[in-house]
Parts: structure tokens; sequence; C-alpha cells
């Protein structure tokens, strides 16, 4: 006999139940057995021995158990565990006339209408069932378990920001409910909201230490805000706890990939591929890493695979976006550009004022031409509306930062080329259709990329370079790019090449704090007047941010600092080797590379390549006489 029934002056149906809600199940079913033995007719004891059965997944025994008590005492709440026991065994409609007894004698138990709410629910009656969720939270609007369980059946209805507005009810009603919080964190993951969702799931970890999947939450959120180091401790202390939760080392390869570990990023996330092969998103992450690493053969393989696998849309087009990368990296530019229009599947689009899709044949009839992704990628582009301007006429979609600078090119002088003004429509002009900057050389058939011309003349100094040397600088892009922490670098990093004697820095970006070395602020101002100040510039010193293209499109000397396994119109696809083996960049015949020679996280793995960058700085300097 059991420690339960010895304590028989302890035994009682509602210590029972207290057991069961404690997860000891099997005590429960001891000390409800016992009392019956002592009187068979206890209906209270038949019915919790009813919710032992359903808690240990035996449905079939609890609708037999759940029966026997009605017999005795039809009780309203009796009904109500026959009926989620029916539930189970599939037989929904009978389980709605079992509940319906219970809505009926007690029209305000919350409990009922929330177990009617299942059933409908079940039933694919979702609108009678939200019905009933919500006649629970009005009876009891002062329990936040009744706003939780409306919010989450909006979620799963996909109501998600409906469900959001009721979870702060309940977040409200229990704000120190660690339950709440979590419940909360969830919905704000599954918006898209992951800054909203980190602190409340930061509480949940903290109120929750020795808990792999709070931790697990926490770091993901941790990843999602930039704050890579301590996602990766949390990550690293969720997986000690449960060694094998697969999402959670793939969370923690991309924290590491993010850092620049990549060598121990494709370990956790091989893992991860090797515990789940037909998981398509975990294929492609593992395909990612390997193509920084230089894997590419592999990488490829993952991706074609994953491509035809079955997955969600939007997974089978990350797979073949990364194709696409993969082909471009190499210079399979033809095949390249066709799967490099699944980006419209899973990226912010630009504008197409829902024209239809431009195939590249002549017309007549004006084409909206828009821009997509950042400002290198437009820059880079632009160079296709020559051709695309001979089959067509072209309205121009692009950022106002850049109209000006636009307008002082030569794609602002093509005949036939429109810029499209702030607040006007496509419609202004008639056009009939649509294309991305980005899907120009797809439609126009390109199989290599368009020859550099110089684009934009602007007056800089001329007559060679002079001391002192005028450099302008980058050292930083956009900070909400995932794997910004590996191509920008600090200022301090840039050290040896600001303190070389006969130079002049000129910053290209906007500046948050104090430099340590003498240098002349960029002034407010847009694109245009980015470019005037790089046109009177010997050299550009750049990361790979637009400040790379806008001095590319300029002709002006560019040194790009590139990160290991960086974009792929710097790679070798990109690149011809002229006879006296220097370098060219297909798309900057002015850009040179300055590439890390290895992976890492941190400074340094800048260090060769700003050493290799300040030796021919220094070279250059003397050049000018200095």
């Amino acid at each position: 006999m059991t420690q339960t029934t010895e304590n028989v002056s302890d035994a009682s149906v509602p210590a029972a139940l207290n057991l069961l809600s404690k997860g000891e199940a099997e005590e429960a079913g001891a000390m409800l057995r016992y009392l019956l033995q002592q009187n068979l007719g206890d209906a209270d004891a038949w019915h919790a021995m009813a919710c032992v059965a359903r808690a240990t997944g035996n449905a079939q025994a609890a609708v037999a158990l759940a029966g026997k008590a009605i017999d005795l005492r039809s009780d309203a709440h009796f009904h109500i565990t026959l009926g989620l026991a029916l539930l189970a065994l599939g037989h929904d409609e009978p389980a709605r006339a079992a509940v319906n007894i219970a809505v009926l004698e007690t029209p305000r138990d919350p409990q009922a209408h929330q177990a009617m709410a299942e059933i409908l629910e079940a039933q694919g009656r979702s609108a009678d069932a939200e019905q009933a969720l919500r006649n629970a939270v009005r009876l009891r609007p002062l329990e936040a378990v009744r706003h939780l369980e409306l919010a989450s059946f909006l979620a799963r209805h996909g109501k998600t920001e409906d469900a959001i507005q009721v979870s702060e009810k309940a977040l409200a009603l229990a704000p120190q409910d660690v339950f709440t919080q979590n419940q909360h964190a969830l919905l704000l993951e599954r918006a898209g909201r992951m800054a909203q969702a980190e602190p409340f799931f930061a509480t949940v970890a903290h109120a929750l230490p020795h808990d792999a999947a709070a931790l697990a939450n926490y770091g993901a959120a941790l990843f999602s805000t930039g704050a890579f180091e301590d996602a990766r401790t949390v990550l690293r202390d969720s997986l000690v706890l449960n060694p094998n939760a697969v999402e959670t080392r793939s969370n923690l390869g991309l924290v590491l990939m993010a850092l620049g570990q990549l060598p121990e990023a494709a370990d956790m996330l091989g893992q991860a591929h090797a515990e789940k092969p037909d998981d398509v998103r975990l294929a492609v992450n593992y395909g990612t890493v390997l193509t920084d690493l230089g894997d590419v053969a592999q990488a490829e393989r993952l991706f074609r695979t994953s491509m035809v696998a079955e997955a969600s849309v939007q997974d089978r087009a990350r797979a073949e976006l990364n194709l696409a990368t993969v082909l471009l990296g190499e210079g399979r530019f033809q095949e390249g550009w066709r799967h490099f229009e699944a980006r419209k599947q899973i990226l912010p689009a630009g504008r197409d004022y829902g024209l239809p899709a431009w195939s590249g044949a002549s017309q007549t009839t004006p084409v909206l031409i828009y821009a997509e992704q950042g400002l290198g990628d437009t820059l880079q582009f632009l160079r296709y509306l020559i051709p695309a301007s001979l089959r067509a006429p072209i309205v121009l979609e692009v950022p106002m930062v850049l109209h000006s600078l636009i307008q002082a090119s030569i794609h602002g002088r093509l005949p036939g080329v429109s810029l499209l003004e702030k607040g006007q429509g496509a419609e202004v002009y008639g056009a009939t259709a649509a294309c991305s900057l980005l899907s120009l050389p797809y439609v126009l058939g390109c199989d290599a990329p368009l020859a550099w011309r110089e684009t934009i003349a602007l007056p800089g100094y001329g007559g060679g370079m002079v001391s002192p040397l005028k450099v302008g600088m980058c050292w930083s892009g956009n900070p909400d790019y995932r794997f910004d922490r590996r191509r920008s670098v600090s200022p301090d990093v840039l050290r040896p090449l600001f303190e070389i004697e006969g130079v002049m820095v000129q910053s290209l970006q906007k500046q948050t704090e104090p430099l340590s070395w003498p240098i002349s602020a960029l002034p407010e101002g847009d694109m245009l007047t980015t470019a005037q100040i790089l046109a009177k510039q010997d050299v550009v010193i750049t990361v790979d941010t637009v400040i790379a293209h806008l001095a590319g499109l300029l002709g002006k000397p560019v040194w790009l600092l590139d990160r290991f396994g960086g974009d792929w119109r710097w790679k070798a696809g990109s690149t011809q080797v002229a006879a006296d083996g220097q370098e060219h960049n297909l798309w900057y015949p002015s850009l040179r590379i300055f590439r890390q020679p290895e992976p890492g996280e941190g400074p340094a793995p800048w260090r060769e390549p700003v050493q290799r960058a300040a030796a021919s700085l220094r070279a250059l300097v003397q050049q000018t006489g200095v």
C-alpha cells in the first residue's frame, strides 16, 4: 500500500485532486480507490477517478468512470468531464450533447462554456467556439486564465493582433504570473514582434533558470534583437539542460554564424540538420554557413534538394534564393538570375501598384521600374535601366534620398526615363507593367554582369593625387542587418589607417560617437551630397555598404574591407584576373578587395586586411611625394 493510503485520515477527494494537480496521478488514483473501497456510492470519487483517467490518457476509462458518477448524481461538472473524454475519443457530437447539459444547468460556469468552445472548435465551428470563450470571459472578467484561453484560440485562427490585445488584459490582471508572461511573449513572437517579446521571455527565464524551454525562448529573443553574446550564453545553458533540443541547437548555430564563428556554427547547424534531415529550414541554415565557409558544392546540393522537398512555400523559396546567391557568386549568372526571383516570396517587395509583371518584351506604354531592398542594390542595378529603356518608356521609383543623385547621372537623362516624384502614382504616367530593378537582368536575359561605365560625373579636385592624400572612410553599415556584426568594424579597428602621416580623413557616414583622430564629419544631406564629398577623395576605404557602390559608380579608387564569406557580388564569379595577376571586379573596375583570410569573432579577423590596406595607403602617400 502506498504512503497516501496509509494515512487514511487524510484521504479525501479534494486531497486526491490536489495530488493530481501536482502530477502525482498514481498516488491520486490509489487514494481514490481506497475511498471507493469504503464507499462505492461516492459520486465525487468516481468523477475524480475519471479525471485521473483523462490525465493519464485513458479516455475510454474516463468515459466509463464519468458515466458511473453521473448515474449516482448528475452534477454539471460531471458532464463536462464526460464530454471532454468523449471528444478525446473522436465522438464530438455526443461530447457536445454532454457538455450542453452542463451549459444549460450551470449557465454561469465559465468551465462549461470553455469546454463547449473546445468541442465546437473541433467541429470546425470557430465562430461559435469564439463566442463560447467570450461568454467565459464575460462571466469571469477578472480571471487572467479566461483571457489567455481566448487569446490562444484567436492566435490559432490567425487573429494574432486580436490575440495580443486580449493577452494584454490577462497580463494586466496577473502581471507577476510567469505563465501569463510566457504566453504573451509567445504571441508577440508569432506576430514577429520579438523585440517586444524579449523582456517577457527574460522574466520567464529568470524565474525558471533550470527550464530549458524558457532559456531557449529567451535566447531566440536575444538573437533576434542583436544581443548575440548574451544569446550564445543563454542558448548554451539551455542545451546543457536539454542536449537533444534541435531547435535550440539550430538557433545557437545561427548566433555563432552572426558572430563570425563559422566553423563552430557549421558544427551546430550540421548536427541539427543530421537530427532532422527532412527539415528544409534546418537544411537551408546549414547550407548557408557552408556557403560562407566556401563549401559551395555541398551547399548547392542542400539547396537544390530543399527546393523540391515537402515544405512551406517560404522555406522552399529560401532554399532557392540561397541557391541563387551560390550561382551568382560562381558566375553562373543566367541560372542565378532566374532563381534570384525567389526573393519575391520572402523579402519585402517594392511597390508595383498592382501592375502586371513586365516580361522584358518591347512595348510602347511605360513600365514602372521600382527599387527593392537596400540602397547599394539600387545603385548596382541602375545600370540595367539603359537596356531596359531601349525596350519601353520607363517610370522609375526609388527612395527620395537618391533622387538628386539620379538626376545628376546619365540615368536621369536617358530618353524616355521619368523619375516618379513623392506622392505620385504610376498611373500618372500611364504605366501598364512593373518590374523590380533587381529583376531586370532576368527579364532582359542577361548572362553576365552588364559592363561598367562611369554613369555619374561630379567635379573633384582633378590633376592627380597630391598631398595630403584625401581618404574617405566608412566603417559601418545598417545595424539592422542580421550579419552586420561581421561586415562592420569599430573605428578603433581602423587605427592603422587613421594614423598614417600625410593622410586627411573624411568620414563618409553619420557619426554617433566622438573619435580619437582628426576627421572631417559628413555634412547633412542626401546621397548626392555624399557623392559630392566622395568625388573629392583620392581613395575611398569602406566596408560592404552603399558607399562601395557609390564610389564604384563614380569610378573612384575604392578599397573594400570585406568579411570572410562575403556577398556574392564580390566573389570569384564577379572577378576578372588581368594579365598582370591583378583582380578586377566586373561590377566596379576601380574596386579593390581586402578580404579577411579566415573567419572569426570581433576585431581579430580584420587585423590582416587592415594592415594590408595600411601598407597600400602608405605606398600611395609616398607616391604623392609626402
